[in-house]
């Protein structure tokens, strides 16, 4: 029995690109709206699924070396992660449910929405290409929500509340005299 052996020269890193990620990004150039795009991690372990992110990040905008998250969306995770040749700083929050705000030097801040991994694929496709749309000015939550109306369904939904509201919204209950 014979054993061949190939010899490989120099082992190349992997170096995630963001096509290979689950993530969209709106162009650099017309990054505006509440996101600049979505992400849609395998897990809920923040420390496995944020570095691969954080490479493909930095190819586009440079280092990031702060995250901050919404710690009821994610699984226990430490304070700090190494990543390339430094350490980022992971930021626990109780703001901004489905979504996740990097900064950097270069980064400035970038704010993605974070479609759950148990999501549908159809829908999670739906509420990634939606966030990453050059016009796209949705909250987080409307944009898991995008699958179930159409935009014009929610804009006539947001026209309707406003108006709801301006009009005087819900009539508050008068105070209850508890007392004697």
């Amino acid at each position: 029995m014979s054993v061949t052996a190939e010899h490989i020269g120099a082992t190349r890193a992997h170096r995630p690109t963001i096509t290979s990620l689950r993530v969209r990004l709106k162009p650099a150039h017309r990054s505006g709206g509440l996101v600049q795009g979505a992400w849609w991690p395998g897990s809920t372990r923040l420390a496995d699924e944020l570095p691969s992110l954080l490479a493909a990040l930095s190819l586009r905008s440079g280092s990031v070396d702060q995250v901050l998250y919404h710690q009821s969306d994610w699984s226990p995770t430490p304070s700090r992660i190494k990543h390339q040749d430094g350490e980022v700083t992971l930021d626990a929050s109780q703001a901004s449910p489905n979504a996740i705000t990097l900064f950097g030097p270069q980064l400035e801040k970038v704010t993605l929405l974070v479609v759950p991994p148990y999501t549908d694929a159809s829908d999670a496709y739906t509420a990634m290409t939606t966030a990453a749309s050059v016009g796209d000015a949705s909250t987080p939550d409307e944009l898991l929500t995008v699958s179930d109306c159409s935009a014009e369904d929610r804009h006539r939904a947001l026209i309707a509340l406003h108006r709801w509201e301006c009009e005087g919204g819900a009539v508050l209950a008068p105070p209850t005299n508890t007392a004697g």
